[in-house]
Parts: C-alpha cells; structure tokens; sequence
C-alpha cells in the first residue's frame, strides 16, 4: 500500500494529493502521506530550505484537517450506501453519493490550493521548468505504455480492472455478470478520445498556470481549475460526450446493483461498515 502510495505521489503535487488524501485509507499509508509527499515535491524541484519548511507545515496542517473534516464525512457517505444497499439502490441514491465524493475530493483539493498557490509563486524559473517537465514525462510515458498496447489488449485490461475493482467489493461475481464487465469496458475504451481531450485541455491549463504563477489571481484560477478537474470539464466541444458518458456509466452501475443476490449484496455491505469503521478510527 505504502509503494502504491508513493508511486502515486509522484503523479504531480495538484493531482497526487487528491489521490494519496482521499484513496490511501490504511494508517500507516496516510499518517505518512506528508513525508512521502515533501519527498517527492523535494526530488522533483529540489526545494530550497525555507520552501522545504513552507511544505512540510502546509502539508500537516492540511492533513490534520482532513483527518477532522474529512475522513468523518467519508465514514458517514460509506455509512449510509451501507444502510441503502440493504435494498436496491435507486438512480436518485447513486447519483447523490457520486455528486458527494466528489465533493468532498474537491473540498481535499481546495484546501491544497493556498499551499500549492505559496509553492508555484516560490519557485524560480528552473523548478518551475522541472516541474513541468515532470510531469510532461509522466504524461508521456502513461501514453507510450498505452500505444504499445493493441486495442484488444487495452480492452481485455480494463475489463480485468473492472472486474477485480468490483469484486474487492462485492466478493466474486458471476458468469451472468461477465458481460456488464465487457459492455462498460467496451464504452470507455470508445470514448476515451473524449477523456484525452479533456485531459489535454486540463494540461494545457496547470502549465500554463504554472508559467504565469506570479499573477495574481493564481489562486482563484487554481480554484476554478480544480473544479473542472473533478468534473473532468472540458471545453464547449466535449461537454454533450462527457454528460451522455456519465449518464451511461450511472445507468450501468444501477443496472448492475440490481445483478447482486443476497451475498453479494451482505458482502458490500460488510466491506463498507469495514471502511466506515476504519475511517472512523482514523479520524482526529
């Protein structure tokens, strides 16, 4: 969990903290999120001694309010899917607790924002440089792997991480439930022109945000970028895509929590009190 954690990290300081703060749930994995986090930023840009300090404070004040504000919230949206999937979910139910983890993602990230506007704001033109070099090799090394990929394999590969994401839930799943596996990673590998076009314009805008760091709207740009972020929102020309997507992979998940029999469903939610539990125990 640890490895995975780190290997996370290094996926840029805007992106990486959302995943490490909000995915990583073990204890031990998040109790060391800030060292792991000032050690990657420290690789990256070599910080200087007082940008050093600057980020390890930032780091654990954000991280002693999420472990107040947030993971308590996350107990109690667990909690409640918990108590829901008693019965089969309705598509109002679903579509509130997508609307409330991203939610609370975006209030992780917001209270980033003030450390990553003091971070951009400090770094001279060199680790500004490499941290945009950074990440244009992350980027570019994610889409070679998947070049080198036919498009059967990346088909076969999602669906694999489908069905063991599902399964970490629900306990194995049937062979009448296969084809859900299929139909869903079949619709996301064809709209994945649309996701990388989100992408793209997403990237285009943290570089130059971190080019032109020193203005002074930095941070209500940053704002209005982490928004757009967890949306994943484009420009005008991907909007009607991204929204029929969402509407799709809803009316999957609907469909497939009708598929669950009764242990399946009393193995979900057992794994969800488990995390509520678990979180509630995190929590200051």
């Amino acid at each position: 969990m640890v490895k995975d954690c780190k290997r996370r990290c290094r996926t840029g300081w805007l992106v990486g903290c959302l995943l490490v703060l909000a995915g990583c749930t073990t204890e031990l994995a998040y109790n060391t999120l800030p060292f792991w986090i000032h050690y990657y930023l420290d690789d990256i840009v070599d910080l200087t001694a007082t940008q050093s300090r600057q980020v390890k404070a930032d780091l654990d004040a954000v991280q002693q309010w999420h472990r107040v504000e947030e993971l308590p919230r996350l107990a109690d949206r667990l909690t409640l899917i918990a108590a829901q999937s008693a019965e089969r979910q309705t598509w109002d139910q679903l579509r509130d607790h997508q609307a409330g983890f991203k939610t609370r993602i975006q209030a992780t990230l917001n209270a980033l924002i003030p450390a990553t506007t003091r971070l951009l704001q400090s770094l001279d033109d060199r680790q500004a440089e490499r941290l945009t070099q950074f990440l244009k090799d992350e980027i570019a090394e994610a889409q070679a792997r998947r070049d080198q990929q036919s498009p059967q394999e990346r088909l076969a590969e999602q669906q694999e991480e489908l069905e063991e994401r599902t399964e970490g839930w629900v306990g194995h799943t049937t062979d009448s439930q296969a084809p859900f596996y299929a139909e869903m990673a079949d619709y996301q590998q064809r709209a994945m022109p649309t996701f990388i076009t989100v992408r793209e314009q997403l990237q285009a805008r943290l570089f130059n945000l971190i080019e032109t760091r020193q203005r002074d709207d930095l941070d209500s740009q940053l704002r209005q970028w982490v928004d757009d972020l967890v949306a994943w929102r484009g420009g005008s020309d991907t909007q009607t895509d991204m929204a029929i997507y969402r509407s799709r992979r809803l009316d999957w998940l609907l469909r497939f929590d009708k598929s669950l029999d009764d242990a399946q469903r009393t193995h979900l939610i057992e794994e969800l009190e488990q995390w509520a539990s678990r979180l509630q125990g995190m929590a200051g």
